[in-house]
């Protein structure tokens, strides 16, 4: 194999890996136009919701008026947007986490298929004598593939936990609405009774 072959396989396996950049590029601009839409739709929502509680409060006659704006059903309904918001955000991230592990798989899986055709088409070609430097050049090779595989290994651990981190965050705030409306409760009914 002479020389232009081999940088014309080194040059095809780098193609493989800038068409792979591009397409992650694509998925984070689609993935943060995505974001910029949802932020955009919950600002506007807690613009126009804020709006009414002012406007209420505005209007209200006595103090008891405006400490019935704020029931807890009113500060429940907040928080069900803000979870709800959320829960948008957390779809919206996992779709990109699964779009770019499927991506750094796929890369993964062609750098190692085009490495080894490389490997493969250097070692049938190469002059007699050089067996040593083939069996250092394929150790070298086989550990350059471990760290492939602990990237790959790494990036869905990452993920996972990215992806759990933001289920317990859901949860947390469900929670502590909860716990807003059990103290709540018991309060509303002992105004109620006297």
């Amino acid at each position: 194999m002479n020389q232009d072959q081999i940088t014309a396989k080194l040059s095809q396996i780098s193609s493989k890996g800038l068409e792979a950049t591009f397409s992650l590029s694509e998925a984070a601009l689609e993935n943060a136009q995505k974001l910029a839409e949802l932020n955009y739709a919950a600002s506007k929502d807690a613009l126009v919701n804020t709006q009414d509680s002012i406007q209420q409060v505005l209007t209200a006659k006595d103090p008891k008026q405006v400490t019935e704006i704020f029931t807890a059903d009113s500060l429940q309904a907040a928080g069900n947007q803000a979870v709800a918001y959320q829960k948008k955000v957390s779809k919206v991230l996992r779709d990109s986490n699964k779009e770019f592990v499927n991506v750094v798989d796929a890369s993964i899986d062609q750098l190692q298929d085009g490495f080894q055709d490389w490997i493969n088409t250097v070692a049938a070609n190469a002059p007699a004598g050089s067996d040593t430097f083939l069996s250092s050049f394929k150790t070298v090779y086989g550990s350059a593939l471990q760290g492939f595989e602990q990237f790959r290994a790494a990036s869905k651990e990452a993920f996972a936990t990215a992806e759990k981190t933001a289920d317990q965050a859901i949860e947390a705030v469900q929670g502590q609405i909860a716990q807003v409306k059990k103290s709540a409760t018991p309060a509303s009914r002992s105004r109620k009774a006297a």
